[in-house]
Order: structure tokens, then sequence, then C-alpha cells
């Protein structure tokens, strides 16, 4: 299991009955999500 998952996981086992928690994880997904497709090309267009 990579890192990433690994954080995500607990933080939303964590935050599972806080709103305000909640929403710093999605957040934080979306931020995880974003570096990754930044570093790795995910959804990058091809040259023709």
């Amino acid at each position: 299991m990579d890192i990433k998952t690994r954080i995500r996981r607990s933080l939303a086992r964590a935050t599972c009955d806080k709103t305000e928690l909640d929403r710093t994880v999605l957040r934080f997904k979306k931020c995880f999500d974003e570096a990754s497709a930044a570093l790795c090309g995910k959804g990058k267009k091809t040259k023709k």
C-alpha cells in the first residue's frame, strides 16, 4: 500500500463523524490526485 492510500485511509477513519475534518480530507485527496496526475502524466493529451 502506498503512502497516499495509507494517509487517506487513516484520515478518513479519524474523521468519519466530523464534517469539517471530512472536508479537509477531501481537499487533501484532491491535492494528492492533482499531484499524482502531474507527476504521472495522467490525463495528458497525446500529440499526433
